[in-house]
């Protein structure tokens, strides 16, 4: 019996190793190390910039976009990543550290959506429904998005730091260690059918 229980165990934990590996990371520069932009798509405009700085959460680099247009929107994407790699119907686990400083009416959002590949998305929003609750200090945010109808042209996450409509409205948002991670399907099928196993080792 305390074999039968020593494989059981065993296979639990190969099966835990598994998914580890399993994961794939659809991000490109996520943590900013490559001393660039390089990766990111930026919509700035007007005054707003984009660029990098050593203010880090980790590591030597971080992302930083500052909007001081009044009543305007700046974007920085990881767009269209994992085409061919993302299934529809598939969970995406997102985490990235995140601070800035807000002047009157500026709000920093994270947004996820899964693409077509002839423009449009099948699914998304807002992460956590609301603006990030960012304050001047680094922290660390969590997230899940289930993938929609159509995947063709892969999924992207990104960050709008938003004005109010008024003079003086600013926002500066840093971005750092962005990940982006599936556990692709045929991974999954491979450990339910370790599953299957532990199992039948137990009905011994």
């Amino acid at each position: 019996m305390k074999n039968a229980q020593f494989i059981v165990s065993a296979i639990a934990c190969a099966a835990t190793a598994g998914i580890a590996s399993a994961q794939i990371e659809l991000a490109t520069n996520g943590g900013f190390e490559t001393g660039d932009t390089s990766g990111w798509a930026d919509f700035s405009s007007g005054t707003q910039t984009f660029g990098v700085t050593s203010d880090a959460n980790s590591g030597n680099w971080a992302g930083v976009f500052n909007n001081t247009d009044p009543g305007t929107a700046g974007t920085i994407k990881q767009a269209n990543i994992g085409i061919g790699q993302v299934g529809v119907g598939e969970e995406v686990t997102i985490s990235f550290a995140a601070k800035a400083n807000l002047g009157p009416g500026g709000v920093l959002f994270a947004e996820f959506f899964s693409e077509l590949s002839g423009g449009g998305t099948s699914a998304g929003g807002i992460l956590g429904g609301a603006p990030l609750a960012v304050t001047d200090q680094w922290q660390t945010f969590n997230f899940t998005a289930i993938t929609g109808s159509d995947v063709s042209g892969g999924v992207t996450l990104q960050f709008n730091g938003a004005t109010g409509a008024f003079d003086g409205s600013t926002i500066e948002y840093f971005v750092d260690d962005v990940s982006i991670t599936i556990v692709p399907t045929p991974a999954v099928a491979s450990l339910l059918g370790m599953g299957g196993l532990v199992a039948m080792r137990r009905r011994r």
